[in-house]
């Protein structure tokens, strides 16, 4: 592939992955307000910035020579940054979770000739290009899609039993915004952590399963599936001293940022501390041969020692990576705002994805069983 010059908004854990495995190839700028985070970025070969991207005419400037940008903002601010990438005709590949539709903006960014993918990052993102693949391509009818996902401590300790590479805030809007699911084939809106169930990798042990709002753009994308689900993925001490938070009304508006800034700091990864990250997608109907089937499609992912990158941030940024690769040689070129399902639609798409996923040890195996009744999301 051509040298090109990419920017990378943000510089936390993700931005750092996307920096790492972008900076071998191309000529990569990386921007953040924070003088930490761009000092453990440069250890690999790219241009620090340190700035206010929010500030006037600061965005312009950073991004103005960019070929493609990836965005690993919070979603609190992901929303009007997009606005104005799409404003100087950019490409984009955004991992930001935004409270607003980003796919509102498709039409600006039609005209002005950017190709932008959305939740790019592992949930939204990698699942949902794999639930698309599946939907219409390995089954001919496709009933059921469950997506369980979580990013965990290697070792979880007390009393939290929690760590995010994460904004703080971005977990606890998982955590109390409701969840906007398709069930039986009609569209429901169910308490954010409620639905528990026990889900268990070899790897981990038994997890709590709970219900969070991230089916998204799904909802859309495949009318045709009755029942689309997301539950994420915890350890149980974690998960009950959550619900136990909010029956003692630290959910409250009024004493919500007061946990949320408790958040921060607790659960921040300290250095070298490692994380696992796992996904089970489930799928139930009717394969493309006839056969009435279950099949899982589990992701285990382990930390890498050896360049600090924690796993949550590798299967995000990686993903993100992935997808703008597709972007930049030309294989996904279509002007407009599109959820990140739009690649799994296209096998040769997908499969290149993949492959460069795989060839960054990030893989997932999968197991087929006959389609017996199980317990609902």
């Amino acid at each position: 592939m051509t040298r090109r010059r990419i920017t990378v908004l943000g510089a936390g854990l993700i931005g750092r992955a996307m920096v790492f495995d972008l900076s071998g190839e191309h000529e990569v700028t990386v921007a953040d307000i924070s003088a930490e985070n761009l000092a453990a970025a440069a250890r690999w070969p790219c241009r620090t910035v340190q700035a206010d991207v929010l500030k006037p005419g600061v965005l312009e400037e950073i991004a103005g020579e960019a070929d493609i940008v990836l965005s690993a903002m919070p979603g609190a601010i992901g929303f009007r940054l997009l606005e104005r990438l799409i404003e100087l005709g950019k490409d984009v590949v955004d991992i930001s979770f935004t409270e607003e539709d980003p796919t509102a903006l498709s039409e600006r960014a039609a005209a002005r000739g950017a190709t932008v993918i959305a939740d790019c990052g592992v949930c939204p993102g990698l699942s949902n290009i794999l639930a698309a693949h599946a939907a219409r391509h390995r089954f001919q009818r496709l009933d059921r899609y469950v997506c369980y996902v979580g990013g965990l401590p290697r070792t979880p300790q007390p009393p939290w039993f929690y760590r995010n590479p994460f904004a703080a805030e971005s977990v606890i809007d998982e955590y109390t915004r409701p969840c906007r699911f398709r069930i039986g084939g009609q569209p429901v809106t169910l308490e954010p952590l409620s639905g528990a169930e026990t889900i268990e990798f070899a790897e981990t042990g038994p997890l709590v399963a709970f219900h969070t709002d991230g089916i998204r753009t799904l909802l859309a994308s495949l009318p045709e599936v009755p029942t689309l689900v997301e539950k994420t993925l915890r350890h149980a001490p974690h998960y009950e001293f959550i619900v136990r938070l909010r029956e003692a009304g630290f959910f409250a508006p009024d004493v919500l940022p007061a946990l949320t800034t408790v958040a921060r700091r607790a659960w921040r990864f300290e250095p070298g501390e490692a994380d696992i990250t796992v996904m089970r997608l489930l799928f139930e109907g009717v394969l493309r041969e006839g056969e009435p089937a279950r099949l899982h499609m589990d992701l285990v992912d382990h930390y890498d020692a050896e360049n600090g990158l924690l796993s949550m941030a590798r299967t995000t940024g990686y993903t993100a990576t992935a997808a703008a690769r597709l972007v930049l040689d030309g294989r996904f070129r279509r002007p407009g705002v599109h959820p990140p399902e739009v690649l799994g639609f296209e096998p040769d798409l997908c499969r290149a994805l993949l492959e460069m996923l795989g060839q960054r040890s990030i893989r997932f195996e999968s197991a087929t069983f006959p389609n017996t009744p199980g317990p609902q999301a």
